[in-house]
């Protein structure tokens, strides 16, 4: 059942308020690419505000990317070696000197 949120002043809300808000609205959302596409924008976000380097990153860091991957193999979240090809060859174009 789709709830009718108030119309709220997020920006005036604190952070443990607007973040219990995403929860609940990400708990009524149910397409599939609509969410993914939501997780991306965060893990980019994330990703931004990191300075961590690959090559030093701790043993158990890589575990956990290790394990994350897996389970991500097991759910069927995977793509053709075309597709992996194209985007890291865009990768490498948007690096380029």
């Amino acid at each position: 059942m789709k709830t009718t949120l108030p119309k709220k002043n997020y920006l005036a809300m604190n952070t443990q308020a607007v973040k219990q808000t995403l929860h609940e609205l990400i708990d009524q959302i149910e397409d599939e690419e609509l969410l993914a596409i939501y997780l991306q924008l965060l893990e980019r976000e994330l990703r931004k505000n990191t300075t961590s380097d690959f090559f030093n990153t701790t043993e158990s860091e890589l575990i956990a990317r290790a394990k994350a991957l897996l389970k991500s193999v097991r759910e069927g979240n995977t793509r053709s070696i075309t597709e992996f090809r194209k985007d890291v060859e865009a990768w490498k174009n948007k690096r380029a000197i």
